[in-house]
């Protein structure tokens, strides 16, 4: 299947399951193994890279559709804990343009860097002990 083919295919399964959640007034994933329930889209008990495709991301996170995402629309997915500020750290790690706003190439290359960092064991996919093992945790250490 052509790579367009297969991100418009994901992004249809991923902006379906947003809005079926939005719909029925269901909270974003708070913990690792609802996380990975809600990405693993095919149910073949790993996470590839199309099902953490920045499109993908950008079509969930994307609330007031200007094809930017902003640390208030990154806020949710980060948890609970997670203050206003630290989602604009957040931000600003990825953003190569200082606009304090994420675009689809700083997602792409974010998402890109997130899951090879949490692909431990290198095999190209994320397993649900890896996504537990770097759920909410910073791939850059600092203030």
């Amino acid at each position: 299947m052509p790579s367009h083919t297969r991100r418009a295919v994901a992004l249809l399964l991923a902006s379906a399951a947003a809005c079926a959640a939005l719909a029925q007034n269901v909270p974003i994933a708070t913990n690792a193994d609802d996380r990975f329930d809600r990405l693993d889209v095919n149910h073949d008990d790993a996470l590839s890279r199309y099902e953490m495709d920045s499109e993908i991301l950008i079509g969930v996170l994307d609330v007031n559709g200007d094809q930017l995402v902003s640390a208030s629309e990154l806020l949710p997915l980060l948890g609970p804990d997670v203050t206003p500020a630290t989602a604009h750290d957040r931000v600003l790690v990825a953003d190569r343009n200082a606009d304090d706003m994420l675009d689809e190439a700083e997602l792409a290359r974010a998402s890109k860097m997130r899951f090879e960092w949490m692909d431990t064991n290198k095999d190209g996919n994320v397993d649900r002990a890896e996504l537990r093992e770097r759920f909410l945790v910073k791939m850059v250490s600092g203030p």
